[in-house]
């Protein structure tokens, strides 16, 4: 248990690192926090649950911080990547990653 913590920490570290090279460009959409899903299932506001849950969401599935919260919830998903860590996101790339 310890482990898979310091491991989500450590994701949430590196996403927060990732801010500081922008979103990546062609990225559509809208934050759907009704709609969407973690992988293991647990319904709404997913990105806010990945590692552990935020503390600021509330019951349903606001942001309690919204107008002030931190970069790294501002920009989710940042890039293509970070879509496989929820299902229905509201938010999608339609052109293909350049190479």
């Amino acid at each position: 248990m310890v482990l898979k913590v310091l491991n989500e920490l450590g994701n949430k570290t590196v996403r927060l690192a990732g801010i500081l090279h922008g979103i990546e460009p062609g990225r559509k959409g809208r934050c759907t926090p009704d709609l969407c899903a973690t992988l293991d299932g647990r319904q709404g506001a997913a990105c806010c649950k990945i590692g552990y849950a935020c503390p600021c969401v509330k019951s349903d599935h606001a942001c309690g911080v919204y107008s002030v919260r931190p970069p790294n919830c501002r920009v989710f998903p940042r890039t293509r990547g970070d879509l496989k860590h929820v299902k229905n996101c509201g938010y999608c790339w339609d052109e293909p990653a350049q190479r």
